[in-house]
């Protein structure tokens, strides 16, 4: 930063005009007053000015009215300490160029500022051009005399002053004198002045860490536990603002039942000065708990003793410690009804070996008898009756059989997690975007950001979901359109498949979700399928304690809804491993519960 240009004493011409007559130049040494002035000056600049140019620029000033000078420079020293920063602070000329500003000056003896660094001596040239013994630092700077003394403060050097003039014999012993006593207040000011930048520095970064901290910080009074100050962690946790929380009573952030034991910590704390709780429960706003650990500690500022509380929220830890715990229960019910699952099996294979065997007997034994050739024919017929009865009671059996293990292996294949329904539903968007794309058919998908996580079976929502999207497809007409939303009612998720096809005839909905029931049972019908998805998305929504309903307008598209509880983690084995009731109704509230097995026509897919 440049000065403003320094008021000479004697001629006017300037440092350039040299001073041929030491004896003249002595009496215009300035007297023991204008330096205690100066002194006092520098002084008052290092207690107004707020920066290091400002500073520099006070003290080229005072000495410029007591030493004359062309050029002014200080070397700071960097903070690893190895090397000097070169600042430029006045030029005569105020429009002359600046050399080597900011330019980096090692600490060796080969250079003039560099030996004075070491050796803590100033150093006058009255000719630099007889000077062979250091290198010069700044080349550019055509000085002919000059004058370096180091800057001391709190006895460790900090840097040095510069002093130069464009004329040989610049300076007497006098000013050497003055530069040197004027370098001793130079130095304390430019330290002075970097310890409060650092001071500053150090403050904003403190603030920055204790605005930005993932812990909650509190500042206490530690006579009226009144809270002083807080972060930003403390507004967005606790639900107050900076405003309703200073001046607040710290025990009022807890509940009313837990304020005696909170003030038994707090005295502990002022006896110990240093302690860390455990499990303490603070409130909100909203009156809900914040489970918190707190390290607490007595701290000495300026204007006497606080508390400082680093809160660490665990509220999260405490519930995935309480989720633990109901799965760990849950696993241990689900364990023991697999057991009694398990002792039923046994039972039952014991009493169906019986039911198996008993028409195998039969068609086995009438079977023999028909071998003999002098059996009347009416007595033949009647045994070939038994054995038809028989075989068909037994592949009654058998699929009865089969149809009960579906229905127990479902039951068991239930895989609970916690899981959101949207990573389910884009989990199956690109195999649907190319399904509809290939019929030109806009498929649309409309998120509730308000759906939370909650506990499924994903590879059976995956299928259940599976079914619905692609009957919208299947069943819409190119150039037609499909959509997905989502919706959260607060106790339920809601999945709505709409779809702009055919639609279902009204008498015909209340049989939608049967075993094999399709809207077009004949051999000519224009969609395939088994007419068995509907049935078994409709078994695997009511184990999750869900609900499956479907609304249609015929010839103008259907929308069915999916509606899971928001906690399913209470699976009842019981209730899977019966028969599952099948949906007979297509309204929200259910209907009749036909037999799970039945095998009546075809359904929709």
């Amino acid at each position: 930063m440049q000065s403003e240009e320094p008021s000479r004493r004697g001629d006017t011409a300037g440092a350039s005009s040299g001073r041929e007559d030491a004896s003249a130049a002595e009496t215009q040494n300035p007297s023991r007053a204008e330096e205690v002035l100066a002194f006092v000056e520098i002084a008052n600049a290092m207690l107004e000015a707020t920066g290091l140019d400002r500073i520099l620029s006070a003290i080229t000033r005072e000495i410029s009215r007591l030493v004359d000078f062309d050029v002014s420079s200080v070397a700071i020293l960097s903070a690893d300490k190895k090397s000097l920063v070169h600042r430029n602070i006045h030029k005569g000329d105020v429009t002359a160029e600046k050399f080597g500003e900011g330019r980096l000056i090692q600490i060796n003896e080969n250079s003039l500022i560099g030996w004075v660094v070491i050796h803590r001596e100033s150093v006058y040239r009255a000719d630099i051009r007889r000077e062979e013994r250091f290198r010069e630092v700044l080349n550019e700077e055509p000085l002919k005399s000059d004058m370096v003394v180091p800057l001391i403060s709190r006895g460790e050097l900090i840097g040095t002053l510069n002093i130069g003039s464009y004329s040989a014999n610049a300076f007497t012993e006098a000013d050497r004198e003055v530069i040197e006593n004027c370098a001793k207040f130079a130095g304390i000011a430019i330290d002075h002045t970097q310890l409060r930048l650092e001071a500053e520095e150090l403050g904003r970064r403190y603030k920055t860490l204790l605005e930005n901290a993932n812990d909650l910080i509190m500042l206490i009074d530690k006579g009226s536990a009144w809270l002083v100050e807080v972060n930003r962690k403390c507004e967005s946790v606790l639900g107050y603002s900076r405003h309703d929380l200073i001046n607040r009573f710290y025990f009022d952030l807890f509940l009313e039942e837990d304020r005696n034991q909170i003030r038994r910590d707090f005295m502990n704390l002022l006896d110990k000065g240093s302690l860390t709780f455990v499990d303490r429960k603070m409130v909100n706003r909203d009156g809900n708990p914040v489970f918190v650990d707190i390290n607490a500690s007595l701290i000495k500022l300026q204007d006497g003793v606080f508390v400082q509380m680093i809160v660490h929220n665990v509220s999260q830890r405490r519930l995935l410690e309480q989720q633990i715990i109901k799965q760990n229960r849950h696993l241990q019910e689900i364990n023991k009804k697999l057991t009694d699952v398990d002792k039923m099996k046994t039972e039952f294979l014991a009493n169906i070996s019986h039911e198996l065997r008993t028409p195998l007997s039969i068609i086995i034994a009438y079977s023999e008898s028909l071998k003999d050739p002098a059996l009347p024919d009416d007595t033949r017929r009647q045994f070939t009756d038994v054995i038809i009865e028989n075989g068909a009671n037994l592949l009654q059996l058998i699929n009865n059989l089969l149809d009960l293990s579906k229905l127990e292996a479902s039951g068991q294949a239930l895989n609970m997690s916690l899981s959101h329904i949207h990573d389910v539903i884009k989990s199956l968007w690109p195999a649907m975007q190319g399904k509809a794309a290939a019929k030109n058919i806009t498929l649309s998908f409309t998120p509730d950001p308000r759906v939370p996580v909650t506990y499924l079976d994903n590879s059976q929502v995956v299928q259940v979901l599976s079914c619905l999207m692609q009957n919208a497809v299947k069943f819409t007409d190119c150039g037609g359109s499909a959509s997905v939303e989502t919706v959260f009612t607060g106790k339920e998720i809601w999945v709505k498949v709409r779809d702009t096809g055919t639609g279902i005839p009204e008498d015909e909905l209340q049989h939608i979700f049967e075993t094999f029931r399709q809207v077009d049972g004949s051999a000519s019908r224009k969609w395939g399928g088994l007419g068995i998805g509907l049935a078994l998305a409709k078994h695997i929504v009511e184990l999750h304690k869900g609900r499956l309903w479907v609304e249609s307008d015929y010839g103008s598209g259907s929308t069915f809804t999916v509606a899971l509880p928001l906690e399913t983690e209470q699976i009842f084995l019981d209730h899977v491993t019966s028969a599952a009731p099948q949906a007979g109704s297509a309204d929200p509230d259910g209907g009749r519960e036909p037999d799970p097995v039945a095998r009546s026509a075809p359904a929709r897919i």
